[in-house]
């Protein structure tokens, strides 16, 4: 539960919060941008634009500190960002400490200045505007053939548009469905030609997806779409489905050749290859992992260490995939147990809160999405810029559960309505 008490639509105009909107109002605007636009010559704006952004929002935390909601979630954020912070005593660097733990910021902030719809909305519009360069950039350098170009097992060619490369290009334009699903749910009736660019954008961003031939992301914006629809609207689920064979029919070749990595020398399926590698890479750590000290095993060898020579071994850890492998490694079975139970307490509290049924249900499409993509690949939790994203958006979806207008009871037809209290927020 939380410890703040507050009146209904009461929304704090204070110095301090115009300053977080302000923050994240940038943020949403530039995170989008600068992952495209991710170097200026020899300058890295992704890392200058990262280190900024999370000075930022933890100044402007510290100045709304008396604002600040603590759901349950937020304990085992800082539990584990305690835990972190300790493990440099066994290993850990401190810039990897720093981005294990800066991107809660902008939860953390948004739970601080967010009180209404109306500023949720604002900050999703942003984030609109920021998409703008980085999808519509993206589709002219696709289409005039001037995109980077990725070729690996699967023989297809893979395009990054803006983007540092296919991954990175199709995880951020996977994350824009997220940001619409929401966008969508709290603005439904936003004019029709708001409605029209916003869907056009979608489309592009879908596209742009499409062309970088990343299967984590193709995993996980089914997941996400066909999970969204089928908790929402059957309506919708079928013809997401319908359409979804119409294009794989179409698409056929392309889509086998993508999922199955065929050999480039060989001609030959197999399961690893399939998996680009990860049956070896995980059999590896794996190995590498069991041949550790028990306290190593429970601690883990130190954030940052992962790709670095195991201790007590002439090997080196090997790239995992996976972002729960990698915990495991780094940060150990104590690590990785505090990082899960962060996403158990935001899953339960979608669950048990009453959210609303569509906010309910986004919130456990995008939750079971991410799960899956940190499974397969390096998703949500190493990729900085991405768990930026995640935690700002689960951060509206969290503030927008508690200022849902059907929390509050209705005075029934007649009633006069309810004079103004105090109301306790809870989010289990």
């Amino acid at each position: 539960m939380t410890y703040r008490l507050y009146a209904q639509n009461e929304t704090p105009g204070s110095a301090s919060t115009t300053f977080a909107m302000v923050v994240l109002a940038i943020f949403a605007l530039l995170r989008p941008i600068t992952v495209s636009f991710h170097h200026l010559g020899t300058l890295s704006l992704l890392d200058l634009f990262g280190v900024t952004s999370s000075y930022l929002m933890l100044l402007a935390l510290l100045a709304n500190l008396r604002n600040i909601r603590l759901p349950a979630v937020s304990y085992f954020i800082l539990f584990y960002a305690f835990y972190c912070i300790l493990s440099i005593s066994w290993g850990s660097g401190y810039r990897e400490v720093v981005r294990a733990v800066a991107p809660f910021l902008s939860f953390f902030l948004v739970l601080a200045a967010v009180r209404s719809e109306g500023q949720a909305k604002f900050l999703l519009g942003m984030l609109s505007l920021g998409y703008l360069l980085p999808v519509l950039g993206s589709i002219y350098l696709i289409l005039a053939g001037r995109s980077q170009v990725t070729v690996t097992g699967s023989l297809l060619e893979r395009q990054a548009g803006l983007a540092s490369g296919v991954h990175t290009a199709g995880h951020l334009m996977l994350f824009f469905s997220f940001a619409f699903a929401l966008y969508h749910l709290l603005d439904k009736k936003g004019g029709p030609i708001k409605n029209l660019l916003l869907a056009l954008l979608l489309a592009g961003s879908l596209f742009c997806m499409y062309k970088t031939f990343t299967r984590t992301v193709f995993l996980g914006g089914l997941v996400f779409w066909s999970g969204y629809f089928l908790l929402t609207s059957r309506k919708r689920f079928v013809l997401l489905v319908t359409a979804l064979a119409a294009v794989s029919l179409t698409q056929l070749p392309k889509l086998q050749s993508m999922v199955m990595q065929k050999q480039v020398k060989s001609g030959v399926y197999d399961v690893n290859a399939a998996g680009s590698g990860r049956e070896e890479l995980w059999k590896h750590n794996l190995a590498l992992y069991a041949g550790l000290p028990v306290s190593s095993q429970l601690l883990g060898v130190g954030l940052g260490q992962e790709t670095k020579r195991a201790p007590g071994s002439h090997l080196t850890w090997a790239g995992s995939h996976n972002d729960y492998m990698s915990l495991l490694v780094t940060v150990g079975v104590f690590g990785l147990a505090l990082y899960l139970a962060i996403y158990g307490s935001f899953l339960l509290a979608a669950l048990r809160s009453p959210w609303g049924k569509e906010l309910r249900s986004l919130a456990l499409a995008v939750m079971l999405a991410v799960l899956l993509m940190n499974f397969v690949s390096n998703s949500y939790v190493v990729r900085f810029q991405m768990a930026q994203l995640l935690w700002f958006l689960l951060g509206l979806v969290y503030a927008c559960g508690l200022t849902r207008p059907d929390e509050v009871p209705r005075p029934q037809e007649g009633e006069a309505g309810p004079e103004p209290v105090l109301l306790v927020r809870h989010a289990r």
